[in-house]
């Protein structure tokens, strides 16, 4: 994909950023599910994010707004200290590929953008209790718990991708199944055998784990194929092979409304100023010389939101 705006190419980093800030944003207000039917419209949206960031920088240009040289040092003194010191710093910024004075130069037209945003949204109209509460009733899918459950497991891998190497795995942990429902302990043997570190240091135990955070196959056992009480075959997932044992199991209840509100308030303040925003970009576009020669395609999405959950589930 190229993108170039007034002859400005836009790197193809600036688009993968706004995507994820995107994903990052909703994720937060809409079952992954949901997030993922609505990737191909995301994508397009941070494609249009980024043209947009291209004009406001050169609005900002235009306008000479300015921002003071303080606030820039107190934006990277603030990054130094997040990072564990200059030095540190200097070498995160050397792995992108950044010098201090580029990155300072980034830090200024951020806060250049930021003062623009402010004064082009700050006639976004005010979201009022009554819009809240409105959207709340209208939107009762995402505002749900999700199902959770309390589980044991024990994890073991084969030695190799052999049929014989598996099936001695299959066996083995058959054969624990077989020990425990005749009277042995489900944790001693997790903290012998497991492979999970979850073995050693809790029995097998997970705690609760809500549905999705887990691997699809160990989400199918645990939330729906086993009771409470239950002890399962043998599971295979990418990770290897499990035995595991479920404790207890919640459904999802409706999340009450004072618990939601203030983040339902958040998304429509931030829709809001968005449309603000996106009017005034238009009037932009409109003006602007701008080449593109298509869109991500499907397989390409798919893999970003692969990654954006990947990367939600290791932190």
């Amino acid at each position: 994909m190229t993108l170039r705006v007034n002859g400005q190419i836009v790197p193809e980093k600036a688009i993968l950023a706004e995507l994820k800030r995107l994903l990052e944003f909703y994720n937060n207000h809409m079952p992954r599910e949901e997030l993922g039917r609505h990737m191909a419209e995301l994508v397009e949206r941070a494609r249009e994010h980024a043209i947009g960031t291209q004009l406001l920088i050169e609005e900002v240009k235009r306008r000479h707004i300015e921002v003071a040289e303080t606030d820039v040092d107190k934006a990277l003194e603030d990054m130094a200290k997040r990072v564990g010191g200059d030095e540190q710093l200097a070498e995160m910024l050397a792995r992108q590929g950044l010098n201090c004075d580029q990155f300072r130069a980034s830090i200024r037209v951020g806060k250049q953008l930021d003062s623009l945003v402010s004064r082009v949204t700050s006639t976004a109209p005010e979201c009022t209790d009554a819009d809240v509460k409105k959207y709340y009733d209208d939107h009762p899918d995402r505002y749900i718990a999700p199902d959770r459950a309390q589980v044991r497991h024990i994890l073991m891998r084969p030695a190799s991708s052999s049929e014989a190497d598996q099936a001695t795995t299959r066996s083995t942990l058959m054969g624990f199944k077989q020990k425990i429902l005749e009277g042995d302990d489900f944790s001693g043997l997790a903290a012998i055998h497991s492979e999970c570190p979850s073995g050693k240091e809790a029995g097998g135990s997970l705690g609760w784990i809500a549905r999705g955070v887990t691997v699809p196959e160990f989400d199918q056992a645990v939330f729906d194929d086993l009771e409470v009480g239950e002890i399962s075959d043998v599971v295979e997932t990418s990770l290897g092979f499990h035995l595991i044992e479920l404790h207890e199991k919640e459904f999802g209840d409706p999340l009450p409304f004072e618990e939601v509100r203030d983040g339902i308030r958040d998304l429509l303040t931030h829709e809001r100023r968005g449309k603000a925003l996106t009017e005034f970009v238009a009037r932009l576009k409109e003006k602007a010389k701008i080449e593109d020669d298509g869109s991500a395609d499907s397989k390409e999405w798919a893999s970003i939101f692969d990654s954006f959950l990947d990367g939600q589930k290791s932190n």
